[in-house]
């Protein structure tokens, strides 16, 4: 046993000692009256403001939380779910088992840091999951004495205040972040909706913090450019012969050689490539290359209704109203002829890290995130502790079975289910894509087996389908998605067949989503069966020497219709999900650490932002900024140049007409006093001659829309700077430390423009009109 299982152990049979007491407390609030159970909560709450122990509050509350499930579900928490639900309350992620009712051990936690005053933000991966949560938790908060909200896309401002404002709100991970980005685009406080980020559970959180970070939420609006500029990028990109490109498997990436740079100057009609005039040129044939060789459709993407629909890798799903950015979608239409659509501008953006970071308090559930602690760990400062299960896991997972090539592995595969099937046996078979699914959808129609299809282009259907995959005699291919959230029941007579089968069809790039496919099998200790059939021909092998194991395998002479039986093979698969695991993790990482630094610069522009909308009187605010604006200019000009020119800069440009003697040009202290004193001086008799709240109005309105024009077109160029950035490492520099000083340089001086534009406007605005009107 290892230190860190040691300690979790410790912390594990203190929380069970805690549990138990709790079920001790339980008997002492049976027999209160419902409406007791409000005034309870109330006094709870005034317990913990005043200071009271924590802990004994603690198992009072759960002891009623656990009484009020009963009534109100008639279910009744098992220790282990109260382990569970302290877990979460500490700020951690809990691993429960398949079947362990989550969703219940949710409950103790939410009610328990809402007592402490916390809003409570509950995370899942659909609004389909936020919707039913709140429908089987909600009742029980509310008869607590708990207000609870469900938070949706496409509600207005008003009805979004609403429900930021109750206790407890019920929302997918997506919404709660856009509305983060659209509280901080509008002008006026009382237009933004998102209140107190302090506790945040969520559920499926591996799948949520880990796979979901790759893609930042992104608020767009359109940039115009020439997308005739793709479609030709697809004529040269589909004429490439095999020496004119290279594609590495490994890595998933794809470049030009020389020969291929010359054919695509000759397209051009250009000399040189990687000239700055070119760039155009370059970057279209770029995302066509990339658009070409390392996506591909009905695994990133699908094509629906004449659009590019992006699929989510790790689950399967559709992602609507999400686009690949800079340029990749684009290319991606035109490969697939279909409408290309304008590229898109940021507007704003925010990573699914940096916005979970953000919560004063965090906690998540999900059936498998002990292989991905070490991440959790140093993004989100989380531990993970794997919580008992009410019964001994009773499901059975096989050896794998791993052939030669993939048209045995077809074999294999209709074998295994025909067996199984012709018992009665339900069997969910897992896939890795659509392509995949389908392929096999085929396969099981030709052998007439009766099954039913789950993917991202049939989704909407996926509760029903999951429900019914345990039914005597259903077979089902899922992606890996799985029905993820949603229980297999098993039907009638079905434990006595040995419980569902779960047959993997290929490895994924973590062993997290391996065993999140077997757990569907062996809920609350049912029977259940798992086993992988595999292919030396499969993507993940391929990748990681796929074929030198082959060519091992064909050496040593391995019947073909058998599985290879090596130890050597099967430790060569996992060595590749390992290496896949710790580069996806550096690729989350790096993502974060570039992201980093527009999250800095970010917070900083949102606070000012916020700070203006809560100003009244913008009197101090702007004439501070006159002050330090003078000065910075003033020292620019001082040391080179001559007084008359100076004078003349200060009366033409700066501040406009101005009695000499009013100026003291003798030292640079006495320019800065002298101007400042000019300046301040008409800015405050024009306040007073138009009337403080017209003022304080069009200074908010002209500061805030130059920083919301500055902001948005310094996103833009940092989106450039990331882009070429990678191609400083071969002037020996490191890209990110690159990356990092030029942002901060080119913050610095959208800042510095930023004051200028607001300070000349302020100095400069015609206060006539006004006066006039």
């Amino acid at each position: 046993m290892g230190l860190q299982q040691y300690f979790d152990n410790k912390r594990i049979k203190k929380m069970m000692k805690l549990a138990d007491k709790i079920v001790i407390q339980h008997k002492q609030v049976g027999n209160i009256e419902d409406s007791a159970f409000v005034t309870h909560t109330q006094q709870f709450r005034e317990r913990l403001e005043n200071g009271e122990n924590e802990e004994q509050v603690q198992v009072e509350a759960f002891a009623l939380a656990r009484e009020a499930a009963k009534r109100v579900l008639g279910l009744e928490a098992y220790p282990v779910q109260l382990v569970g639900g302290l877990i979460l309350s500490e700020g951690n992620v809990a691993e429960m088992k398949t079947g362990e009712g989550k969703t219940l051990v949710s409950l103790f936690a939410i009610y328990f840091e809402a007592l402490n005053g916390l809003k409570v933000h509950l995370v899942t991966a659909n609004d389909y999951l936020a919707e039913r949560d709140k429908s089987v938790i909600g009742p029980v908060l509310e008869f607590l004495g708990l207000t609870v909200g469900l938070n949706v896309s496409g509600l207005s401002s008003e009805e979004k205040k609403a429900i930021y404002k109750k206790d407890v709100i019920y929302s997918t991970a997506s919404e709660l972040g856009f509305d983060y980005l659209r509280d901080n685009m509008v002008k006026n406080k009382f237009e933004q909706v998102q209140s107190g980020l302090d506790y945040v559970l969520i559920d499926e959180a591996d799948s949520i913090l880990i796979d979901e970070a790759r893609t930042p939420l992104i608020i767009s609006g359109q940039k115009k450019e020439d997308l005739g500029l793709y479609k030709q990028a697809k004529m040269i990109v589909s004429l490439l012969k095999d020496d004119e490109y290279e594609y590495n498997i490994e890595s998933n990436s794809v470049w030009l050689t020389e020969a291929g740079m010359e054919k695509a100057q000759n397209f051009w009609k250009i000399d040189d490539l990687y000239s700055l005039e070119s760039q155009n040129y370059l970057r279209a044939t770029n995302l066509m290359l990339r658009a070409y060789f390392t996506m591909t459709k009905d695994k990133d993407y699908v094509v629906s209704n004449g659009e590019v629909v992006l699929v989510d890798q790790n689950t399967g799903r559709i992602m609507d109203g999400r686009r690949f950015s800079e340029g990749l979608h684009q290319a991606i239409e035109a490969k697939e002829s279909v409408e290309i659509k304008d590229e898109t501008m940021t507007l704003a953006t925010v990573t699914i890290q940096n916005y979970f970071r953000m919560y004063k308090k965090i906690a998540g559930m999900t059936g498998t995130a002990k292989t991905e602690e070490e991440e959790l760990q140093k993004i989100y400062n989380l531990d993970v502790l794997v919580v008992p299960t009410h019964r001994p896991i009773a499901r059975i997972d096989d050896n794998d079975e791993i052939y030669l090539d993939k048209e045995e592995k077809a074999k294999a595969i209709i074998r295994e289910i025909k067996e199984r099937n012709e018992k009665g046996q339900p069997i969910l078979v897992g896939t890795s894509s659509i392509e995949d699914n389908e392929w096999l959808s085929g396969l099981f129609t030709k052998n007439g087996i009766k099954h039913e299809v789950l993917n991202a282009k049939n989704h909407e259907r996926e509760a029903e389908i999951i429900s019914n995959a345990g039914q005597k005699g259903a077979v089902t291919i899922a992606t890996n998605m799985a029905g993820r959230g949603t229980d297999i029941k098993l039907g009638d007579d079905v434990k006595e067949l040995g419980g569902l089968a779960v047959i993997g069809t290929e490895k994924h790039e973590s062993r997290r989503v391996d065993n999140q496919l077997k757990g569907r099998s062996g809920r609350q200790g049912d029977p259940g069966y798992s086993k992988f059939i595999l292919s030396l021909e499969d993507d993940l092998i391929k990748r990681f020497n796929g074929q030198k194991i082959k060519d091992l395998a064909v050496k040593l002479k391995f019947p073909k219709e058998e599985p290879i039986k090596d130890r050597m093979v099967a430790k060569a698969i996992s060595s590749a999900q390992k290496r896949m695991e710790g580069s996806n993790f550096d690729i989350r990482k790096n993502l974060l650490e570039y992201d980093e630094v527009m999250d800095l610069q970010r917070k900083f522009i949102y606070n000012e932002r916020t700070n203006l909308m809560g100003i009244v009187e913008t009197d101090e605010f702007t004439e501070k900024m006159i002050e330090e604006f003078i000065c910075e200019e003033v020292r620019k000009r001082y040391d080179d140049g001559e007084p008359e020119e100076i004078m003349n800069w200060i009366v033409n440009e700066l501040i406009g007409a101005v009695e000499k003697n009013l100026i003291n040009l003798d030292t640079v202290e006495d320019v800065e006093e002298s101007v400042v004193k000019v300046a301040l001086t008409r800015y405050r008799k024009n306040r007073e001659t138009i009337g403080n709240d017209i003022i304080n109005q069009i200074e908010k309105a002209i500061f805030m829309d130059l920083l919301d024009q500055f902001w948005v077109r310094h996103l833009d160029q940092l989106v450039q700077l990331k882009e070429g950035i990678h191609l400083r490492a071969y002037a020996q520099t490191n890209p990110l430390i690159e990356y990092q000083r030029e942002a901060a340089s080119m913050f610095q001086d959208i800042l510095a423009e930023l004051r200028h534009y607001y300070c000349m406007n302020v100095l400069h605005f015609d206060i006539s009109n006004i006066a006039k009107g």
